[in-house]
């Protein structure tokens, strides 16, 4: 299956009906991650994804979100503007997180009471697989979990 899709209504991207696929481009505020949270979970509900791999994906994905919101620096009119892809395949759940900041991921270690440092750490412990692309406009991150459940269309 494509990991791409969504319409354009304007220049803002809207939610795809597509069974399979969650695509939307936001500009994100720490206040939109609750929201993302819930309709993701509502999502992975209706394509019968194990509540395990559930919980590991929006995990993993609310971090990625997190640290575009922390570390992608405002555009001219303050937003900060984040791609996310979410999509049953056969074998799982693949997310895509793209971001508008040129700049490549440096991991930091973190000491044993910092307050950040390890969002990427904690990525790599809840997916099965990860990548991290260079884009023209930034940067994209996928995650992969597997799971065995059957999908179900919503």
């Amino acid at each position: 299956m494509p990991l791409t899709g969504g319409t354009r209504k304007g220049s803002t991207r809207v939610p795809v009906p597509v069974s399979d696929r969650l695509d939307v481009s936001i500009s994100l505020e720490p206040e939109d991650l609750v929201s993302m949270r819930r309709i993701m979970a509502q999502r992975l509900r209706g394509w019968g994804v194990s509540e395990e791999s559930s919980d590991r994906m929006l995990l993993a994905v609310n971090e990625l979100l997190t640290n575009v919101v922390e570390h992608v620096s405002p555009d001219a009119h303050g937003c900060r503007l984040a791609d996310l892809l979410v999509q049953r395949v056969p074998d799982g759940v693949v997310a895509v997180v793209g971001d508008k900041d040129p700049r490549p991921i440096e991991p930091v270690a973190a000491a044993p009471l910092d307050e950040s440092g390890r969002g990427l750490a904690l990525v790599g412990a809840l997916v099965d697989e990860s990548e991290v692309s260079l884009t023209a406009s930034g940067k994209d991150v996928r995650v992969f979990i597997a799971d065995p459940a059957p999908a179900t269309g919503s």
